[in-house]
């Protein structure tokens, strides 16, 4: 069984609620598991203000885990202090025990000093990803911020992918992609995507409940939250089961 743990929307320097009792909460979660998950994701916004103090923050939490490690940018990290501050691609294949990561770049730059909550992709980036696809049958998982498809949240979906219909072409040319893992959305949550699984990660600072719920809209009181993927190998094709999981106060 090949272990994904899935983290997402971390928001080192958050101004409503510093995060770091509950990431403390979900490493201590994640280390205690045994066997250890074989490799952690996290699916952007790694800090709230893309400042380089939210990710020297941010490097002593990564740190903690001893495993190999993928993180994508979400829409409030900034580029340049993402990779300078945390030392990782803002793009790039990871390739954990056969399986490949396709870790994407989703983040639209600040225009005029404002940050730009959609994401794209790009022509350029949508062509690498396809040619990497293509050098290997290996099951991979492509990764991103930004959820392709609506997913029924009114703060949300306007602020999704702007290119999800071409990212959807790549991926169904690839029948070994397993998954898509993103987060931004702040919900544990699954739909389909490119006759596959989209899979969201939730959030560890907050979450952003259904528009009917009796919540806040960005509700900061609800417990932190991961997913745990697992990928049956000896099936074929391989059978992939996601488990999410709320941490409240006092739980490991």
């Amino acid at each position: 069984m090949f272990v994904v743990a899935h983290v997402s929307d971390t928001h080192f320097g958050n101004d409503v609620q510093d995060p770091a009792e509950r990431l403390g909460r979900v490493m201590d979660h994640l280390l205690a598991l045994d066997p250890l998950p074989d490799v952690l994701i996290v699916s952007g916004d790694v800090a709230d203000h893309g400042l380089a103090e939210e990710y020297a923050e941010a490097r002593p939490w990564l740190d903690r885990w001893p495993g190999p490690l993928a993180v994508c940018p979400g829409n409030h990290d900034a580029r340049a202090a993402f990779v300078e501050g945390l030392g990782l691609p803002a793009r790039g294949v990871v390739e954990v025990a056969g399986h490949r990561f396709l870790m994407l770049d989703s983040l639209i730059d600040a225009i005029g000093g404002e940050r730009v909550d959609e994401g794209r992709l790009g022509e350029e980036q949508l062509g690498w990803l396809d040619r990497e696809l293509a050098t290997s049958d290996a099951p991979a998982f492509v990764v991103l911020h930004h959820p392709p498809v609506a997913i029924g949240i009114d703060l949300m979906d306007p602020i999704r992918l702007l290119d999800g219909d071409a990212l959807a072409e790549v991926i169904t040319a690839h029948p070994h992609v397993l998954a898509t893992l993103v987060g931004h959305a702040h919900t544990m949550c699954s739909t389909t995507y490119a006759g596959r699984p989209l899979l969201v990660g939730g959030g560890v600072v907050s979450t952003v409940p259904l528009d009917a719920e009796p919540f806040p809209v960005v509700w900061y009181d609800a417990p932190p939250s991961l997913a745990l993927h697992l990928v049956e190998e000896s099936a074929s094709p391989p059978h992939l089961t996601t488990h999410w999981r709320a941490l409240p106060a006092g739980a490991q």
